[in-house]
């Protein structure tokens, strides 16, 4: 399993030297790069690896792209993982689609060195805007129970103390009634 700060890249692509090229593109921008030549070992390192983006061909022969994005957002663990689709036959309807199913970008093939750095940078930053509130909703939440937990031992605290005070109330009125009746009966 990567246990890094640097953010990991998964690249899924049938096409060995387009996975070369893209992993080693990546690797020189500092990325920890995971390659994948199958859509079966991109969803077995999205199983075992903290992946930050993936990126992934469209056009592969067991597993299309678009049918991996969809499994990475159905996958409860993975939802929030930005997909970004790469192809050398770019479609208007192919790439609608992919949008509509949740894709973070669409890249054309041949790619552009700096457009695919500039995407994937987009990319890592949107992975850790999503991760740092989650953070935030879980640290508020944690605290938002440790403070009803507070408010409730501190109702129960007075609820306790009412019927302490409500008790020895009573006690003390009973007593000043039998001393009080005592005290008559005495005169009388």
């Amino acid at each position: 399993m990567i246990q890094n700060d640097k953010a990991t890249i998964l690249v899924v692509d049938d096409d060995p030297f387009v996975l070369e090229s893209i992993s080693g593109v990546l690797n020189k921008c500092g990325y920890c790069v995971l390659s994948s030549g199958t859509a079966g070992e991109a969803i077995a390192h999205l199983q075992g690896d903290n992946i930050d983006v993936v990126l992934t061909d469209i056009m592969m022969p067991d597993v299309s792209g678009i049918q991996l994005l969809e499994r990475i957002h159905n996958h409860d663990h993975d939802k929030e993982i930005p997909v970004i689709l790469m192809t050398a036959y770019a479609e208007l309807d192919t790439a609608i689609d992919a949008i509509k199913k949740g894709a973070f970008d669409f890249i054309t093939k041949p790619y552009k060195i700096e457009h695919l750095i500039s995407v994937v940078a987009k990319a890592v930053k949107y992975n850790r805007a999503i991760q740092m509130e989650e953070s935030y909703k879980h640290a508020l939440e944690g605290t938002v129970m440790d403070r009803t937990q507070e408010l409730t031992d501190a109702l129960t605290m007075v609820k306790d103390m009412s019927r302490e005070i409500t008790a020895r109330l009573t006690a003390a009125a009973e007593y000043r009634d039998t001393d009080t009746g005592a005290h008559i009966s005495r005169i009388g």
